[in-house]
This record gives C-alpha cells, sequence and structure tokens, in this order.
C-alpha cells in the first residue's frame, strides 16, 4: 500500500520539480534532468523520467525540439516549457506549499 503510495506522490513532486527547472534553464535535455537531480539528491531512473516528460509533453505542458550537439554525439531531445506550463507552474506551487502547511498544522497537533 505505500508503495503505491509512494509512486501516486512522487510523479506530481517531479512534475513539479521538471517545472522549476524549465522555469530557470529555459529547456534541458532528459540526461541533464537525471543528472540534476541526482546532485540534489534526488534519485530518479530513465524508466521514470521518460514516460513523465512524455505525458507532460502530451498534456501541453512542454514542447521539445531535437538537437545535434557540437560534438557530433547523438540527437537530444529539448524540452521547455509551453505557456500552458508557465501558468500551471504558479497554481501548482501555491498547491504544493498550502498542503505542506497542513500537514505541519496536523503535526503540530498531535
Amino acid at each position: 500500500m505505500l508503495d503505491r503510495w509512494l509512486v501516486q506522490s512522487r510523479k506530481g513532486f517531479l512534475e513539479l520539480c521538471v517545472l522549476l527547472v524549465l522555469q530557470k534553464k529555459d529547456q534541458v535535455y532528459g540526461l541533464e534532468l537525471l543528472h540534476l537531480f541526482e546532485q540534489l539528491g534526488l534519485t530518479v531512473n530513465e524508466g521514470t523520467l521518460y514516460p513523465l516528460l512524455n505525458r507532460m509533453h502530451k498534456n501541453g505542458w512542454l514542447e521539445s525540439t531535437w538537437k545535434m550537439p557540437a560534438d557530433r554525439g547523438h540527437p537530444r531531445r529539448f524540452y521547455a516549457l509551453t505557456p500552458r506550463g508557465r501558468r500551471l507552474l504558479p497554481e501548482m506551487l501555491s498547491a504544493h506549499h498550502a498542503h505542506i502547511r497542513i500537514l505541519q498544522t496536523l503535526e503540530k497537533q498531535s
């Protein structure tokens, strides 16, 4: 039961993290996101991140473009926020902060 709850909770949290990163960096590719999250102590694997990015793209929150790196490596799919994603981010942040305040209040009452 806990595992299922953690999976659902983590999906929403990761979506919020992706939107925040893209607000700051304008565009980023998947492996770059994985490394950034890892540096922050947030372990995410490719099997979680790429389906999440695809779902966010289908929802209209992200746009993507393929680019060839200057060093002639493999093409990379770069993601950026769409106007819809930019509008959604502050609403998601507000809801997230409200949830944290509620939890803190509940913990103090215990």
